[in-house]
């Protein structure tokens, strides 16, 4: 066992609590148990209340993780990824608020919120979202079945897979939900049963607050020949705590509806007193009823009809109102994603749970119905995903929203005609391979790096000066961070962190260095672990080394398995997760008209398929994206063709195209060709 290590004020501040019975300050505990309370952080927060979640039903399956090691792994293994601006979008002035898409692993942009260190949402996220509603991707057309109907054994590897996938963004998003906030998570009969459970443990039942039906028409409904009609989805919603409220109405009638339910109210009064008059009141009372129904398209019981006059409908938890959205000029929103969720299903569930002004978050973004609702009720948004379609479509959503459709118009096609508020286009953990691996042309892009490995943001201070240390280019926890120079022949070759590298540091900054200071370096550049030492006034200077190998520089950028960008709508749900940090690669395409469309002569990206080789012509091609009419300033894309209908000989089928249509290539892991005229 450990040797306790008490001065004698702790013996006394020790003594007087157990004379006085009170408790023990937690920084003395530390001191007593040293060895229990290391063990406790190794595996995370600990917490009485936490038991609480014990009590609940629990789902258990290969490869689950505790909460405390989820939590713990972005501070511990830096597996945040730093954000940074791609396109910016700004008519007016919102404050210091930009909205964000954001295009990357959701996983990894969730830790840099929980992390609260990028200066870009630093206090701005964390603990102020008031509203998440996700649809995450219920499964692909591979899971969860077998033509015997059963679960094969890879399937249920699948499910497994897909559940701690969700579980471990649940958990990031309770964490930045305020306390007074509400998650809805859209699911369908595959998953709901077992993402309830999920939640039920991360939110804790007492929150379980809803499941809502929704029911609606459409194409898809399956021949009720196995099993009856699939009708609905569910959508599950929870609150963060006691402190959550809801605005459970639907909207006050208009005052022409008002005018005209008075009437009816009236009419219904006088042939209810006559019938009871004349003692036949079912028949006349009924006919009454049925008349009101008839003209409002309603069900209330006959006591709704009273409390709906000024007030709305109390809303159920059954929604057979809202239509799914269809490929069909009819429905105006329609903007040919597929898998594109209605806004009156957004209205209604943002107008429940947040006022204006609130953050609204979405994860699993897709077509943006999120943030268009979002913005047109007057809320700030977050939305991400990981698809290049899906932020090409958003953003084009956003741009043109003046040119939507109203909310709540009453089926009318009036347009909404407000120009979006200033918002961004962000990557989250996005870098150039090459200018990392190429130190010495760009040592920044280095250091940015190797900083985001250990979730430490960079900011735009000299820290070199302010220590007057070299190679101080951040700080952790306030205190500073040295970058091992890498880009220096003779410290790459020669130079290697020992004791009397660590001495020299003390000496240069005129012994007055203390405290903790951090090194980041190659695990090849150090024949040391973390060491404390003395500096001229015997204070402690505790060195502590944050070592990565070399080789994860390429490592990361060629093995981790980055999922796909879709190759045909079919796979658009496919994109669950992907590396922490991806590379932009160059990709190189020359085309060329024919009729009908264009055709691809060459096409070249630097990335590896799965079997770490280079994909040959077009089988590293996931989509060509296509603005009929670019003005030289905003890619505003009109088109998505996917490499799944693109023929061998690279023709590419589209009409419409005109003098000044471009396109984009994305290939498989979603590096982009430069915006390329068709000629």
């Amino acid at each position: 066992m450990g040797k306790i290590k008490l001065t004698e004020e702790d013996l006394q501040i020790f003594s007087d609590c157990i004379n006085n019975q009170t408790e023990i300050p937690e920084d003395l505990l530390l001191k007593l148990s040293p060895a229990f309370f290391d063990k406790l952080k190794q595996e995370g927060k600990f917490d009485y209340k936490e038991l609480d979640k014990y009590k609940v039903p629990t789902i258990e399956y290969a490869g689950k993780r505790s909460e405390s090691v989820i939590l713990a792994q972005a501070a511990i293994t830096g597996g945040a990824a730093p954000l940074q601006i791609i396109r910016s979008f700004a008519n007016g002035k919102n404050g210091d608020w930009k909205n964000l898409i954001v295009q990357g692993d959701n996983l990894q942009f969730l830790k840099t919120c929980y992390l609260n260190q990028d200066p870009l949402i630093k206090d701005k996220v964390k603990g102020k979202v008031k509203l998440i509603y996700i649809d995450p991707p219920f499964a692909t057309k591979s899971d969860f079945g077998s033509l015997n109907g059963e679960g094969s054994y890879s399937d249920k590897v699948d499910r497994s897979e897909f559940i701690e996938s969700l579980r471990e963004c649940l958990i990031y998003l309770r964490e930045i939900l305020a306390d007074d906030g509400s998650i809805y998570v859209h699911l369908d009969w595959r998953m709901v049963q077992y993402i309830k459970v999920v939640m039920d443990e991360i939110f804790g039942k007492g929150n379980f607050r809803n499941e809502i039906v929704w029911t609606y028409n459409g194409k898809g409904l399956t021949n009720a020949i196995k099993n009856f009609v699939r009708y609905y989805a569910g959508i599950l919603f929870y609150a963060k705590s006691d402190k959550t409220s809801l605005n459970a109405r639907t909207a006050k009638p208009s005052e022409s509806v008002l005018k005209r339910f008075g009437r009816y109210m009236n009419e219904f009064n006088q042939i209810t007193f006559g019938a009871l008059k004349e003692g036949n009141e079912n028949s006349e009372i009924e006919k009454a009823r049925n008349r009101f129904l008839k003209d409002f398209g309603r069900e209330p019981e006959d006591e709704d009809i009273a409390v709906d006059y000024n007030k709305g409908s109390l809303l159920k938890d059954f929604w057979d109102d809202i239509p799914i959205i269809r490929e069909n000029k009819k429905y105006t929103e329609y903007v040919g994603y597929p898998t594109q969720k209605p806004e009156m299903l957004l209205q209604r569930i943002i107008e429940a749970s947040s006022d204006v002004g609130d953050l609204v978050i979405d994860v699993f973004a897709g077509s943006g119905t999120t943030a268009a609702v979002a913005e047109k009720l007057g809320r700030l948004w977050i939305v991400c995903d990981f698809g290049k379609h899906a932020i090409y479509t958003m953003q084009k959503r956003l741009l043109n929203i003046a040119d939507s459709k109203k909310l709540g118009n009453g089926g009318k096609n009036e347009k909404y005609e407000q120009p979006p508020k200033p918002f961004c286009v962000v990557s989250a953990g996005a870098y150039d391979f090459s200018k990392i691996m190429n130190l010495r042309q760009n040592k920044d892009a280095y250091i940015s790096f190797v900083l985001g490995l250990f979730s430490i943001m960079r900011q735009d201070v000299d820290y070199s000066k302010k220590y007057k240390l070299a190679n101080i280019y951040a700080e952790k926890d306030g205190h500073p961070v040295e970058i091992y120079p890498v880009w220096d022949d003779e410290y790459l070759k020669d130079v290697r962190i020992d004791e009397e590298y660590l001495k020299d540091i003390i000496s240069a900054s005129g012994g007055k260095l203390k405290g903790d200071y951090y090194i980041i370096t190659p695990e090849t550049c150090t024949v040391i672990s973390d060491t404390t030492l003395k500096n001229s006034n015997r204070e402690n200077v505790n060195f502590k080394l944050l070592k990565f190998p070399y080789k994860v520089l390429e490592d990361i950028s060629r093995h981790f398995q980055i999922e796909e960008q879709p190759a045909s709508q079919d796979d658009i749900n496919r994109l669950i997760s992907s590396a922490g940090f991806y590379f932009n690669e160059d990709v190189k395409v020359s085309v060329e008209r024919v009729r009908g469309g264009f055709k691809i002569t060459r096409f070249h990206t630097s990335i590896l398929d799965k079997n770490k080789e280079r994909f040959k012509g077009l089988d590293g091609l996931a989509m060509i994206l296509i603005d009929f009419d670019y003005d030289g300033k905003i890619f505003d894309m009109d088109a998505v063709v996917y490499s799944k209908e693109i023929g061998e000989d690279g023709i590419v089928k589209v009409e419409g195209l005109t003098k000044d249509s471009h396109f984009i290539a994305v290939d498989k892991h979603g590096n982009e060709s430069k915006i390329t005229k068709i000629e």
